[in-house]
């Protein structure tokens, strides 16, 4: 059914939850695994306080952790290709998954976005609305 899994990370707890679950649907289809961390563009770091390479920088150190993370899961039992790219995470994801001919798209609800009220994150509605790839949500935990 599965023989390419795509799992978004942004190193969130929602993210944690959805990398366990892409991890045991790719162990239980013997489908190749892809986590994807994509490095925001859209951000607007234009003052003189914050210098944007830094901001680009630090964030791809975030990236780096996120994936190391994923490939050093007890949970691994599959291999795992990871990828860092920049731009818009739903454009990036789509992209990815056409490229990579991906069956399914695996995701947290919400990433580390702020607004805790909002049902889905601003990317994970983005990927259901473009309709181009089965997308599996994993919600948060009673409590989050």
């Amino acid at each position: 059914m599965y023989d390419r899994i795509l799992v978004a990370t942004d190193g969130s707890e929602n993210a944690g939850r959805a990398t366990r679950h892409a991890l045991e649907l790719a162990r239980q289809h013997d489908a190749e695994l892809h986590a994807l961390y994509v490095i925001e563009t859209r951000t607007g770091y234009d003052n003189a306080i914050v210098d944007p390479e830094v901001v680009r920088q630090n964030l791809r150190e975030e990236g780096e952790a996120a994936l190391s993370a994923i490939e050093a899961s007890p949970d691994a039992e599959v291999s795992v290709t990871t990828v860092i790219r920049e731009g818009v995470p739903h454009d990036e994801l789509l992209t990815y998954a056409e490229e990579q001919k991906v069956d399914l798209v695996v995701v947290g609800a919400k990433g580390r976005s702020a607004f805790k009220t909002i049902l889905l994150g601003s990317t994970t509605e983005a990927l259901l609305r473009a309709d181009t790839v089965p997308v599996l949500v994993i919600h948060g935990e009673t409590g989050d």
